[in-house]
């Protein structure tokens, strides 16, 4: 398939799941709606699951985590410029949510879930961190590290519905309240 085709594919499953959710999502309803053949989804990916992981982890539907270390950046430049960034829409709560629904029935897709989209979030959080241990910024404590990317993750997917807020200042709340403050005592403990 063509870059564009399998776009156009990926963006037909994206309707559909938030359409009628991952449960009702059938192959039939994916290669209707994007004219194509049942038979050429399962030779190109065997599952629905196989082909709902693609399309989310396909170029440009990818999750945004907000954060991005620059080399010359402080962690609390690195937050600074997170915080500042357009916050989770409630398309992407309602598809975080459905996938992990999703996942709590099915073990594979949980798995598979994990892999490849949660966990490269938490390796780039984490990698934050290493990167501001490396600079001397606080002292290295890669488990607490990793715990912390995974607080972060889940504060953007919970804390909107929970509170019902989705503007910057609660991930500024997170932020300034409990991450750097962990991250502040293990400076502390390690003097």
């Amino acid at each position: 398939m063509s870059r564009e085709r399998l776009a156009e594919l990926f963006g037909t499953v994206h309707e559909l799941l938030l359409e009628v959710g991952y449960e009702r999502l059938t192959l039939d309803a994916v290669a209707a709606r994007a004219r194509s053949s049942k038979a050429t989804l399962y030779r190109r990916w065997g599952s629905k699951s196989a082909l709902v992981l693609a399309a989310l982890t396909s170029e440009g539907a990818q999750p945004r985590y907000f954060f991005s270390d620059r080399d010359s950046s402080t962690l609390d430049e690195v937050f600074a410029g997170a915080l500042g960034a357009d916050y989770v829409s409630g398309d992407d709560l309602r598809m975080g949510f459905m996938l992990l629904h999703a996942a709590s029935a099915d073990p594979e897709f949980a798995a598979a879930l994990r892999t490849q989209i949660i966990a490269p979030g938490a390796d780039q959080l984490a990698s934050i961190f290493e990167a501001a241990a490396d600079r001397g910024e606080i002292v290295r404590d890669s488990p607490l590290f990793r715990r912390l990317a995974y607080l972060i993750l889940t504060d953007l997917a919970f804390f909107p519905l929970l509170n019902g807020e989705r503007d910057g200042e609660a991930r500024s709340d997170l932020y300034r309240q409990v991450i750097r403050p962990a991250l502040t005592f293990i400076n502390r403990r390690g003097e």
